[in-house]
């Protein structure tokens, strides 16, 4: 059985390391260029029924993929770590600390409402219309070569719809506060914030801690796109240095 946790880069050990969590139908393939332009210790995650994970039984819930991770990191190594969710990611991190019953050194969730702010069915629907719409980018699909496959094609494709039932079926979190600074980032341009709603914003109710709000250019998960891997991580450290109290609070 393959693990869930994957090194993708390593250093001296002197910086955080971050965790990152990917999105439905993701691997951490996607992450590949983020971490090769990291100076610090990246991990990714697999979620069961992907990638490396292929053989495995798909997770039946968004609680049951939190459950299965919590098997393999420590409450130590966890609350030293920075977890950066993407999407459905944001939504197993949240699950995932609530287990371990510690919390990470910060939590950035990437393109995600608020739980208390989804309405599953219509955010099903957007998310599977931004899925869509970068479907085709090199890591966010679990079956290499699917573009000269259509058996692999249609595998992956029917991956991706069984994240977003998962998604749908989804209903939150425990309503348990983590003490962690959290940072919420979404793109002008993600259709699943089209009406203007501040569903990112909501995520300052689920931290004692800073609380810090971003709108970034780009639509849903523009921020994997090639050639802004600098840029990314540059709004981290931005983002970091706000937890310390610089601009405690921004929406």
């Amino acid at each position: 059985m393959a693990p869930a946790l994957v090194p993708l880069s390593t250093s001296d050990g002197r910086g955080p390391g971050y965790l990152l969590l990917p999105p439905a139908g993701g691997t951490p393939r996607a992450f590949g260029p983020l971490a090769a332009a990291s100076d610090t210790d990246v991990w990714g995650v697999e979620y069961p029924g992907h990638g490396e994970r292929l053989a495995e039984t798909p997770a039946a819930s968004v609680e049951e993929l939190a459950a299965r991770l919590t098997d393999e990191m420590t409450s130590e190594w966890f609350s030293r770590t920075v977890v950066i969710g993407f999407g459905m990611g944001a939504f197993v991190a949240l699950e995932t600390a609530q287990r371990l019953g510690a919390v990470p050194g910060a939590l950035i969730v990437v393109d995600a409402c608020a739980p208390q702010r989804r309405s599953p069915d219509k955010n099903a629907k957007a998310g599977a219309s931004a899925m869509g719409r970068v479907f085709g980018r090199t890591g966010l699909t679990p079956v290499a070569g699917y573009r000269d496959s259509p058996e692999s094609w249609e595998y992956a494709l029917d991956l991706l719809l069984g994240d977003l039932q998962l998604l749908n079926a989804y209903r939150g979190p425990a309503r348990t506060r983590l003490s962690c600074p959290i940072a919420a980032m979404r793109g002008t341009d993600d259709p699943a914030f089209a009406t203007g709603d501040d569903a990112t914003g909501g995520w300052r109710v689920w931290t004692s801690g800073p609380f810090v709000g971003r709108v970034v250019p780009g639509g849903h998960l523009g921020v994997l796109d090639s050639g802004r891997e600098a840029e990314f991580w540059a709004r981290i450290r931005r983002l970091e240095a706000a937890f310390l109290g610089v601009e405690p609070e921004v929406a």
